[in-house]
């Protein structure tokens, strides 16, 4: 907020600036007063030195102003180094065009950006859109939420792989086309999470490996692991995005709940200004030469000096106008915004689901330092989009230890998926395994054949993790190929080999479903 004003105030020195620089150097020779000729000579030269400071104070704000309006995705993650244009544009770019798709592409581009488990539940989502005949726009773009950049990270290693945690200010549209006609949309102005994942470098040569974590050389693991034997490609070694999710915070709901008068009370002032200006303009528009005669300013100095002279003079009428608005306008829509940005009681409860969380990620650090929660609620809400959107019974147990089969028929026609909150109730260690007790409450949007409807579904599962694992991200590589057969191996098609029949135990590298209640 401090450097908006800031700026604000170098727009309006600058401005004045340039008007007097512009005044000085032709009112000597267009104005109706008369000038002498040491006055026609030094006038225009002071003049000119005016616009010295007239750069200084409104070249931050055309840089500013350009890296709003003329490169959206042109910012620089704060300390994290990841090139997010290049990265998180093309990403969401990809994944739009593959959502969008009403074929089954063999090498769609969103997989060059994403790891093959994250390509696989993505693939769930996609086909279950075209056994609906369903089309999904989602159009997105990076924004400014606060006076924090809008891109920012942290970043550490699980002692495998090299993670980014990556949060990004965006405004996204989501919407549901069938035969051409919308049949439901939604606007997100919250933010993405992401989760980037890459081999970790211990030097330009030595790679730690995903599989293992012995360290390598890249070409040592491209041809097999010397350790554990597994396979790489250069593409399995470089940044991917392991998940992303639009969520929202408490400290992003909080300031949008203060926020409400700030939002309001500068535009009602900016637009009654604005508009008194405009109709000043109009009056000398239309009265040009004679207010012209009656100023004795030259040409451009009217012509320019006229509407700037307008907007102070509107001023103190804006400054009445939002008394007014204060008074009598403002507490109806402070009504309208309690709703909108989630009500005064609602945010007390997220505020103690954020100190839980706290907590929470304190407790599991003490057993597993590289245990990230906001990972983990990206990986949660990833196991729940393979539960919605699975087509299959082997799908829709592809993430868990007990039988989901009977949610088949409950969920077979759900096309949308939006999380309200996920929170860690419990997390324990015993009998060889993590185990990680989950809250969520979710939006499901369903199509019946002609209409939407949408509901509200709380959500309470246990989640199992071998206790020897202590990574964040799961190695396809490793994992998505057969331990029998050394066949490929896919989740879209469930956990187990379409050869062999031998089932991936994917508790031993990622979190599973072992109880789902709903």
């Amino acid at each position: 907020m401090k450097e908006k004003k800031g700026l604000i105030k170098k727009f309006l020195l600058g401005s004045l600036c340039v008007f007097t620089a512009i005044a000085m150097m032709e009112s000597p020779f267009s104005g109706d007063g008369e000038f002498s000729l040491l006055a026609k000579i030094c006038m225009p030269i002071f003049g000119l030195m005016f616009f010295l400071p007239a750069f200084m104070f409104l070249s931050p704000v055309v840089e500013e102003l350009k890296a709003r309006f003329g490169d959206k995705d042109g910012y620089d993650i704060a300390g994290g180094g990841i090139p997010t244009k290049d990265m998180f544009a093309k990403f969401r770019k990809d994944y739009a065009d593959f959502l969008y798709s009403t074929t089954n592409e063999e090498n769609p581009e969103v997989q060059n950006d994403v790891t093959q488990l994250f390509r696989n539940i993505l693939e769930l989502r996609h086909n279950r859109l075209k056994r609906m005949n369903i089309q999904c726009s989602f159009n997105s773009v990076r924004v400014n939420h606060s006076s924090l950049p809008p891109v920012q990270t942290e970043s550490f290693s699980d002692g495998k792989y090299q993670i980014e945690s990556v949060t990004e200010d965006i405004a996204a549209t989501t919407s549901y086309l069938k035969s051409g006609e919308t049949i439901y949309s939604r606007t997100d102005k919250d933010i993405a999470r992401y989760t980037v994942a890459s081999a970790k470098y211990l030097t330009e040569s030595e790679v730690v490996c995903p599989s293992c974590g012995a360290t390598q050389t890249k070409e040592s693991l491209l041809d097999g692991c010397d350790y554990c034997g597994t396979k790489f490609m250069v593409e399995d070694l470089s940044k991917k995005v392991s998940d992303f999710v639009l969520r929202s915070d408490y400290e992003l709901e909080y300031e949008r709940y203060k926020a409400a008068r700030k939002k309001f009370t500068p535009k009602v002032f900016l637009y009654t200004d604005l508009f008194v200006t405009a109709i000043y303009i109009l009056y000398v528009v239309f009265n040009f030469s004679s207010f012209r005669k009656e100023t004795g300013g030259g040409f451009l100095t009217t012509l320019i000096g006229a509407p700037i002279l307008a907007m102070f003079a509107a001023m103190p009428l804006a400054a009445i106008a939002v008394a007014i608005f204060n008074a009598f306008i403002f507490p109806v829509i402070q009504v309208k915004a309690t709703f909108n940005y989630v009500s005064k009681k609602i945010l007390d409860k997220h505020k103690k689901a954020e100190e839980n969380n706290r907590f929470m990620q304190n407790r599991v650090k003490s057993i597993d330092p590289h245990f990230s929660l906001s990972a983990f609620y990206s990986n949660v809400q990833n196991k729940l989009a393979t539960v919605h959107f699975a087509e299959t019974l082997d799908q829709l147990n592809a993430f868990a230890t007990c039988d989901l089969s009977n949610y088949r028929d409950r969920y077979r026609d759900v096309i949308d998926m939006e999380t309200i909150y996920i929170s860690l109730k419990d997390y324990s260690v015993s009998d060889g395994l993590q185990k990680a007790e989950v809250e969520a409450c979710v939006k499901l949007v369903t199509y019946n054949g002609s209409a939407c409807s949408v509901s509200e579904e709380n959500i309470n599962m246990l989640f199992t993790k071998s206790a020897e694992c202590k990574t964040q991200i799961v190695c396809g590589p490793s994992v998505l190929r057969c331990k029998g057969c050394g066949s490929s191996l896919s989740l879209v098609e469930g956990k187990k080999c379409s050869y062999c029949g031998e089932s991936i135990d994917l508790e031993k590298h990622d979190w599973v479903i072992k109880k789902y209640s709903a």
